[in-house]
């Protein structure tokens, strides 16, 4: 029997129902920004560095449509997909309003989950008040509705959902979800035709937000399938064969929109196979480990310990159906769960939905797909139910024990208790996400034979200047014998031989290189990094070597193209130069170099106009930098402005700021050497220094005087290179 409308009691809802929802409201968002409270000022982690702190995609400045599309396609790696457009714009906004401060995405990031929270009440409320489920539950709906949504909110692992930036992905799916659900709810019971039209046409919005923010929403029509034969109608044998049409409508439309998803990423059907080539798992272990980790998933909502929440979890694959011991003990497990649950669907169909709603948001990520084992953030939609039979049970016993006021005491004491608990341990998970050093140091605590965690804690080591420490844990972390991707290890080498590098330790340096290329041999980096030490130890046509090989690997290469310019600068060919360099012109992290670059090339042919336009665009990217000041008075001087030359030269006085910098411009200034020709002309700038410079004060006379000494021994060095020429 089809319920196409509520009975007349359920819509005649009592005086206090809107106070009551509205309590709900205000203990949820009272609830929720405490236990956050305390994250708004988590640094990013991890993957918020590639999807939003180095995407420039996502650095939202100005509302055009060019810019709005950016972020619209911000996937780096494929500029012509759309990449989660609803959650990426939702970044830009965030930047548009607050650039990288933290507190902005936090904001947004709780709010979310607060919402999440409301419309997940509302739905549980609902459904507790149909027809079908009013008999038993009206009388405690409120009570379990709320406590179902409190403990689903506060849960500890829902902090890798919250907390953590970038998963805003997982958050936002899960609020577009959840609505989208409660809206359908609204359709079916809506009386009025135009109604029900408004709440089927916001229902397929949200659907579409929720696809828009994150793929694994696509299930979302096959939840409201499932929903709608165990909750909404009865499955007679009348509606037999109406149920299984819209199973297949239903489950060919998801295949539809998966398919097209694939192909509009260049792929086709079996394009996922691919991602298992670099995986430390194939996807018949993949298959085989996953079951275990659902009852990890499982045990972890139930006892969400700190001791047992981590960003990188350690787990065996199971190399078959009986190695570990757990691997067909938790398929039997899942079977029976789901089995249980077709059981119970005529007698408790909530309880019923909720097990096959926790299953069946799994699949996406936790079966063929070759993504990583184990995340927590993955259980944020599927647990959305997972308290509802808890709060059921709770309500059963309070209302079991209705004649002895003790127990029920000690039942709502337990509650609260619980609650406590989860709160305080949500609270305190947050200081974890504090800084990259407090996270990584937990994950390695929690899983030390993973390569990750000591390689994430190097990193941060490195980043602040702690090298020795660095060092440490890189060469830890290549000891570990488990990685998520089998060239996993190849950043680690790569890390190392830069910190070696830097230390001019070349032999070092260019083995741990070397051991990156053989893991990964596609990343340019890696050559353009090789090149400049050969540059560093004077093999220069080995450096050029190593630039052109990475660019035949890698044919848009930036940073090696403005290498290889610069490479043709110093060896006075700046038609070459320019080729290269305009190559990588529109890439902002290379906007001072390429400038000043291009700069230096056009003064070599001779046309000074050109160079002063490329000098003074460095000067924007980098207005206190001398050196396009430098080059920028010996251009004016070559074309005969002397007074622009002068006035540079009193812009370089003003920014030398004590004599280490004076010396450094006179040692680059006065040195002879393979990069001589992209330096400014020392015998045309010294004069003209120590002229400004002795028209100064007296510390700057001192400096004049210096400068006369140099001039003149540059004069001697010129007209002894002049007789060893004739």
């Amino acid at each position: 029997m089809m319920i196409n409308r509520l009975s007349p009691s359920y819509g005649q809802l009592d005086a206090s129902h809107c106070r009551k929802v509205i309590f709900a409201l205000i203990t949820l968002a009272a609830i929720i920004f405490i236990i956050y409270g305390n994250s708004f000022d988590c640094s990013w982690h991890f993957d918020d560095e590639p999807n939003i702190v180095d995407n420039p995609n996502l650095h939202l400045r100005e509302f055009t449509w060019d810019n709005i599309k950016q972020a619209l396609y911000s996937d780096r790696n494929r500029p012509k997909s759309l990449y989660r457009p609803v959650a990426c714009l939702s970044f830009a906004i965030n930047h548009y309003f607050g650039g990288l401060n933290v507190f902005g995405y936090h904001l947004v990031n709780i709010s979310v989950h607060f919402i999440a929270s409301v419309f997940l009440f509302l739905f549980i409320y609902h459904t507790l008040n149909l027809p079908s489920l009013r008999l038993k539950y009206a009388h405690n709906s409120y009570f379990i509705a709320l406590l179902a949504v409190v403990l689903w909110s506060i849960n500890p692992i829902q902090t890798q959902a919250v907390t953590y930036i970038v998963q805003r992905m997982a958050g936002m799916a899960g609020m577009f979800y959840i609505m989208g659900m409660y809206l359908y709810l609204k359709f079916r019971t809506a009386d009025i035709r135009y109604q029900k039209a408004l709440y089927f046409i916001l229902c397929f919005f949200f659907t579409l937000m929720a696809l828009g923010s994150k793929e694994n929403a696509v299930i979302l029509p096959l939840s409201l399938f499932v929903y709608e034969i165990l909750l909404l109608q009865e499955t007679t044998a009348q509606n037999l064969r109406k149920i299984f049409m819209v199973f297949f409508v239903v489950t060919g439309t998801i295949l539809i929109l998966g398919f097209s998803h694939i192909y509009s990423q260049g792929g086709n059907i079996f394009s996922f196979l691919d991602g298992y080539e670099n995986r430390p798992f194939t996807l018949t272990q993949r298959l085989l480990t996953e079951p275990r980790i659902i009852i990890y998933y499982i045990s972890l909502l139930i006892y969400p310990v700190s001791t047992r929440l981590s960003v990188a979890h350690s787990i065996d694959i199971s190399s078959s159906l009986f190695h570990p011991f757990t691997t067909p003990i938790s398929f039997i497990a899942i079977f029976a769960a789901i089995f249980f649950a077709i059981y119970l669907k005529k007698r408790r169909p909530l309880i019923s939905f909720s097990i096959i709603f926790f299953f069946l948001n799994h699949v996406i990520e936790s079966t063929i797909l070759p993504l990583e084992l184990i995340f927590e953030h993955r259980n944020y939609i599927p647990s959305m139910f997972f308290f509802v039979p808890v709060a059921m049970g709770f309500c059963y016993l309070i209302d079991y024990y209705r004649a002895k006021r003790v127990m029920q005491f000690i039942i709502i004491g337990f509650i609260v208790f619980i609650l406590i608990g989860l709160g305080h341990s949500t609270f305190m998970r947050n200081f974890t996400w504090k800084n990259e050093k407090s996270l990584w140091i937990d994950a390695s605590e929690k899983a030390p034979d993973l390569y990750r965690p000591h390689h994430n804690l190097g990193r941060y080591y490195g980043d602040h200047g702690h090298i020795e420490k660095a060092i440490t844990e890189y060469e830890t972390a290549l000891a570990k014998p488990f990685c998520n991707r089998k060239d996993e290890s190849f950043v680690g080498y790569y890390n190392l031989g830069m910190i070696y590098g830097g230390f001019k330790d070349y032999e070092k340096a260019l083995l741990y290189l070397h051991r990156a290329l053989a893991l990964n041999s596609y990343f340019p980096s890696v050559y353009n990094n090789m090149a400049s030490l050969m540059e560093e130890k004077g093999k220069h046509e080995l450096a050029y070597e190593y630039l052109v090989k990475g660019i035949e690997l890698n044919l848009y290469s930036p940073e090696l193209f403005v290498n290889l310019g610069l490479y043709y600068l110093k060896k006075g060919e700046p038609d070459r130069a320019i080729f290269w360099l305009k190559k990588a012109e529109n890439e902002k992290r290379f906007a001072y170099n390429i400038a000043l670059d291009l700069g230096i090339a056009y003064k070599q042919k001779g046309l000074y106009g050109r160079a002063v336009i490329y000098f003074k665009n460095a000067l924007k990217y980098g207005p206190r930098n001398i050196t396009p000041h430098l080059h920028l008075a010996e251009v004016f001087y070559r074309a005969g402005d002397h007074k622009q030359a002068k006035q540079e030269t009193k812009r370089i006085i003003r920014l030398t700021q004590g004599k280490e910098m004076f010396d450094k411009i006179i040692h680059d200034l006065s040195t002879r050497d393979r990069s001589s020709k992209i330096r400014p002309c020392g015998t045309i700038l010294i004069p003209m220094l120590r002229d400004e410079y002795l028209r100064e004060s007296k510390t700057l006379k001192e400096w004049g005087e210096l400068l006369n000494q140099k001039d003149l021994l540059l004069k001697g060095k010129k007209r002894n290179d002049d007789n060893d020429r004739e």
